[in-house]
């Protein structure tokens, strides 16, 4: 973590599947797209604070894939706090029709919004109060004894069942990230995965590891969610064609 950045806040890199994410930034705009581009200055920003830490200071060549998200923020009105002196902290309101919204908040503290969210919905039906369960409510394929050293083990308890898909599709077809054919059957038979987008960025993560290297394989991915979809050629060409569009955004 870096304590101190130019801008005032802090800095992280967080080792993540062999590569380093390093971030964050915090940029307030007026227009909101449905792909979130980062900016020039947000990447200087962050070679330049991370580059005063690192042993080895980061450039543009070291770079394998840039994203940015949009956050709402939940600010009173008139507000003229910077966004990043914004809290982070998320609100329940209740409309004068019993509409429930929730505003703000983050994804680490999603079970705290969904249990305020609840309570809420509770009160406003009138029903009976019961005590919230799910602090130690595990997620679907929790595995305390996971085998960290296996590329797949963030699948916990279902690694068996996608190892045991085909024999030989365990090995991976990326040689800079682990993503097999397995992994792609998987996702399209169990994780509802679509499109080849699905599969490079929302299941396996490979767009953010290294966007070249995820526009280099798609080919091969493509060939094998085909086959397993029972698409056509076009169906091929379509697909690429969005994939691309997409990844080239993640390219510096």
């Amino acid at each position: 973590m870096v304590p101190h950045t130019t801008d005032g806040r802090v800095l992280f890199a967080v080792p993540w599947n062999n590569y380093v994410i390093v971030g964050t930034t915090d940029t307030q705009i007026e227009k909101s797209n449905i792909e979130p581009i980062p900016l020039d200055e947000e990447i200087k920003f962050i070679l330049k604070n991370a580059g005063s830490y690192m042993k080895s200071a980061p450039t543009f060549k070291d770079i394998k894939s840039v994203f940015a998200g949009l956050r709402p923020l939940a600010a009173p009105e008139n507000n003229e706090k910077a966004t990043k002196e914004i809290s982070r902290h998320h609100k329940v309101t209740v409309s004068t029709s019993g509409l429930i919204s929730i505003l703000g908040g983050k994804w680490t503290t999603y079970r705290k919004m969904a249990e305020d969210t609840v309570n809420t919905a509770r009160s406003v039906a009138g029903l009976q109060e019961r005590e919230c369960f799910t602090h130690n409510l595990t997620i679907h394929g929790y595995d305390y004894s996971s085998n960290w050293e296996n590329p797949i083990h963030f699948y916990g308890t279902d690694i068996e069942k996608i190892e045991n898909l085909c024999s030989e599709g365990n090995s991976s077809i990326s040689e800079k990230f682990f993503i097999s054919k397995n992994q792609i059957i998987w996702s399209i038979r169990n994780e509802m995965a679509m499109t080849l987008e699905d599969v490079m960025a929302r299941r396996t993560r490979s767009l953010f590891l290294d966007a070249r290297e995820s526009l280099k394989i798609a080919p091969k991915v493509l060939e094998i969610m085909a086959k397993e979809m029972k698409k056509n050629i076009d169906w091929i060409k379509n697909e690429s064609a969005n994939f691309e569009k997409v990844a080239r955004n993640y390219i510096v």
